[in-house]
């Protein structure tokens, strides 16, 4: 009944991830997250295909392959989280470097296997790991860089999760956040139980493990693949955007107007500029509900999160001020702490992301064409 079990759900998440990386392929191949998600996609297939029972009898050497991809799909969760919290990630050195020693640390097993035995191993991790346990220090130095990663990546990728929820105004995004935290924690700590306990575990617990494994990730990506699909075929099931005639939805509530109206005036008269304002405060200041503030930023302002809000009114802000010829001896440092900001850094960041330059570049640059 378990081997069923455990086919059943490794199939069906085998399927989903090739049917997600088809459609994100399809929809949205240009962008960072969705090439992280199709290589994520395809690293999960590698990781269900070895980690399945009885594979190595049935594939033999190839099952090296999958291994190799395989070896990557915690490194490529750990990218894809951060670029689906994070609005402004990007890959640096430092990402590439960690994906590279993590991967590196999971293959050493992989060859020194093979420098003992003289051949790969048709093996799943948990019994690789078995089989060259007490091969000598070797073993233990990479399981220890390679766990060590793991758990750096799972904490890291939580914490930029639970870390940008207050300030997320994307409200399904939001939400999803706690549940990330909390079924990411148990899912990656079921995991790192697996590869590195599972050989001392009974055959029985084994199949546990790994059903439980498998139905884990055929539901994550069964619900990434819900979010991805969406019926637009008018041919096939008609216009399922148009609405019935007796049914009147107005393209502005008089109430948004009248609460955009209000916000506005908060920018007008600085109240944007307050250090350490949040979307709590600014809601008390606008009296507007907290959930209301949330979708009019959103849907009515084009912004996905608070900060890029704030920084977009303090940007202009500083502009206006760094073009001023009465305060071209104001230091950048005093605009900067005047207009909200804790300190240069963070300021300087900003400024430059949305115009190209720092503030003393603008300044000089504004003031010498006078």
């Amino acid at each position: 009944m378990i081997d069923l079990l455990d086919t059943g759900f490794r199939f069906s998440a085998v399927i989903c991830c090739a049917l997600t990386t088809a459609l994100v392929i399809r929809d949205a191949r240009r962008q960072l997250a969705a090439c992280l998600a199709s290589a994520l996609s395809i690293c999960t297939i590698g990781f269900l295909v070895v980690s399945a029972p009885g594979m190595g009898e049935r594939i033999g050497q190839w099952m090296v392959l999958p291994e190799m991809i395989g070896m990557a799909t915690p490194a490529m969760l750990w990218l894809f989280s951060l670029s689906l919290f994070d609005d402004k990630f990007r890959i640096k050195p430092v990402h590439i470097l960690v994906a590279c020693v993590f991967w590196l640390s999971g293959m050493a097993v992989v060859v020194e296997y093979y420098y003992l035995f003289g051949h790969f191993a048709p093996l799943s991790p948990a019994d690789l790991h078995a089989a060259v346990r007490d091969a000598g220090s070797g073993f233990y130095i990479s399981k220890a860089i390679g766990n060590g990663l793991k758990l750096g990546m799972i904490a890291h990728m939580l914490f930029t999760a639970w870390q940008g929820r207050d300030d997320d105004l994307l409200e399904s995004r939001r939400k999803f956040r706690a549940t990330f935290v909390v079924g990411g924690a148990i899912i990656m700590g079921v995991v790192v139980f697996s590869l590195s306990s599972a050989a001392g575990l009974s055959p029985e617990s084994v199949q546990l493990v790994d059903m439980a494994i498998a139905a884990a990730v055929m539901t994550i990506v069964f619900y990434l693949m819900w979010n991805v699909t969406r019926i637009d075929s008018e041919w096939l099931l008609g216009n399922l955007n148009e609405k019935t005639p007796d049914v009147v939805v107005p393209i502005t509530e008089p109430a948004d107007a009248l609460d955009l109206e209000r916000l506005n005036e908060l920018a007008a008269n600085a109240a944007l500029l307050e250090q350490g304002l949040t979307i709590t405060k600014l809601a008390d200041v606008a009296k507007v509900p907290e959930h209301r503030l949330r979708r009019l930023i959103n849907q009515h302002m084009g912004f996905r999160n608070f900060s890029d809000f704030l920084n977009h009114h303090r940007i202009e802000a500083a502009k206006d001020r760094l073009a001023d010829t009465g305060e071209r001896h104001t230091p950048v440092l005093t605009i900067a702490m005047e207009l909200g900001y804790g300190s240069l850094g963070p300021f300087n960041r900003a400024f430059k992301e949305r115009t190209g330059q720092t503030p003393t570049e603008f300044r000089r640059g504004f003031l010498g064409s006078v």
